[in-house]
């Protein structure tokens, strides 16, 4: 399970951990399942989510035992229902327990980083699946085989007692696999009309390096791969509070330069790419680091430039709200603004979803735009915005064809964090566009093939450019939605029911045999 997590996906790995777990749940005393799955969940989350969770340690810690004490239920429901002993129909428990639980998750967190079938970016046949039944499918999928392999491993992998079930499970699976590989082997992009993307980041962390120079007139060196939790980040992020506060005060000159020269780089590689043909270009989340008094200035150059070179410019800003440091004041605003080819300003996006523990409330409206171009339906969302699959059936139910994602990571996450947008792609039938700041930028078409990538650790100029179908595909999910989820939460009521019926009927039992032996004595 440790290399099913973000930073070590090995996508085998929890096909085999979900298999092992059930087996362990299944044979050991039900304390002992209890306890024992209990710890595993939790050391096995603990260290496949540390520096993953921008949480303080403590936080985090509960957390986890809140994650740990969720994930063993599904195992638990399995035991006590006896599933095992119900035959082949009783393989379908377990997985109906394990997609309810992921969920229910994202009706209450909303997003979907718990979900198993991120694990599996590289399996793109399965991922599919995706485009009927949403990401539960694989989950289902994943969560079966664990279940059909210990109901086979139970009767001891004679074919005479397992061979209707595996027969039926087999199809099913080649199903699955079949219309996956169709699905990616169709598209042909020689007949389809494309439109050139850009997405552009730079390395800002020149920034944070020069603001605390200012502040305490003292070097930091912060590495482009430093985790959020690390001591030089989170020691640099004390400068942060006054610069906030008086950004234009007589220290803060060489910070406020940077800045300057950052978002000169950036309307340069905007440049450059509208003279190699981009149409559209998309900068990378908050890359742009603005004062408020400055923003129009900012929006004025954009406008220009759009209108010069004729594209699309999503420019994502970062707006500094001076004044004094209060955590129920909006300190800094994450947005991106679109520009039109005619030089105005067609939308101005404000990050719907933002990141627990270290980001605000934007006072976004929580609609996903919808700009009509020559390019198709554009969409531009921010960065976490993406885990939602919730929020993103808008994208589906609109009509989007081309989905600009912004995106800001740090290299624990990365690529995961990446691949995860793509599934987004793959439900509503949208291309992504994913420029990310100190991870993997890549841009997907609506089946999840890769039409680009580049590794922001590795590139020089960390620009990603590639060839984008304009026109985005219908999918089953946009029609009938979350159907799967519904049949597994009734499956799992009717188990839960049932077990409860048992229990209380035995417990009756149980006291009227104690009646009668009273009374025969």
């Amino acid at each position: 399970m440790i290399l099913s997590s973000a930073k070590w996906t090995i996508f085998i790995a929890p096909w085999l951990g979900l298999t092992f777990i059930l087996y362990f749940t299944r044979k050991v005393k039900l304390w002992k399942s209890i306890v024992f799955g209990l710890l595993g969940f939790y050391v096995s989350g603990f260290i496949g989510v540390y520096e993953v969770f921008p949480a303080p340690l403590p936080i985090l810690m509960i957390i986890l035992l809140i994650i740990s004490a969720k994930s063993i239920l599904p195992y638990l429901i399995d035991r006590l229902s006896k599933a095992q002993e119900r035959g082949f129909l009783g393989t379908l428990i377990f997985p109906a327990a394990f997609v309810t639980l992921e969920y229910l998750n994202t009706l209450d967190s909303g997003d979907v980083w718990s979900s198993i079938a991120n694990t599996q970016y590289r399996f793109q046949a399965l991922q599919q699946i995706a485009s009927v039944f949403g990401i539960w499918g694989i989950s289902f999928l994943m969560a079966w085989f664990a279940s059909l392999v210990n109901w086979m491993s139970g009767r001891k992998w004679k074919w005479v007692a397992i061979r209707t079930g595996a027969t039926i499970a087999g199809m099913v699976y080649l199903l699955v696999f079949t219309f996956g590989i169709i699905r990616v082997s169709q598209v042909d992009y020689h007949n389809r009309e494309t439109v050139k993307v850009a997405g552009i980041t730079i390395d800002n962390t020149n920034i944070m390096e020069t603001l605390y120079q200012d502040e305490f007139g003292k070097t930091i060196n912060i590495k482009p791969e430093t985790s959020q939790a690390s001591p030089e980040l989170q020691e640099a992020n004390r400068a942060m509070v006054p610069f906030i506060e008086d950004p234009f005060a007589d220290k803060f000159k060489n910070t406020r330069n940077v800045l300057m020269a950052n978002q000169n780089v950036l309307f340069n590689k905007t440049t450059q790419m509208a003279d190699n043909g981009a149409k559209i270009v998309v900068w990378s989340e908050a890359i742009g680091f603005v004062i408020n008094s400055q923003e129009e200035m900012v929006i004025e150059r954009a406008k220009a430039l759009a209108k010069e070179k004729q594209i699309y410019l999503f420019m994502s800003l970062g707006v500094i709200n001076p004044g004094p440091y209060d955590p129920e004041r909006l300190l800094v605003v994450n947005k991106t603004v679109t520009f039109t080819p005619e030089g105005e300003v067609a939308n101005v996006y404000l990050k719907s979803n933002p990141v627990p523990f270290a980001e605000q409330e934007y006072g976004s409206d929580d609609i996903i735009p919808i700009i009509d171009s020559p390019y198709g339906k554009l969409s531009p969302i921010i960065c976490y915005d993406a885990d939602f699959p919730h929020f993103l059936k808008q994208a589906g139910r609109k009509g989007t064809d081309i989905l600009l994602v912004p995106s800001g990571d740090w290299k624990a996450i990365d690529p995961y964090h990446a691949y995860m947008a793509s599934l987004r792609g793959i439900e509503n039938g949208v291309s992504v566009v994913r420029p990310v700041s100190r991870a993997t930028s890549i841009v997907t078409d609506p089946f999840g093939n890769l039409l680009g990538s580049t590794d922001f650790y590795t590139s020089e100029d960390k620009t990603i450019v590639a060839e984008v179908p304009i026109q985005g595909v219908n999918t089953i999910y946009n029609r009938i939605g979350d159907i799967l989820p519904y049949l597994a939460i009734v499956l799992t009521s009717y188990i839960l029911i049932e077990i409860l019926y048992i229990r209380v009927r035995r417990k009756k039992r149980t006291q009227s045999s104690q009646k009668t032996t009273v009374i025969e004595v």
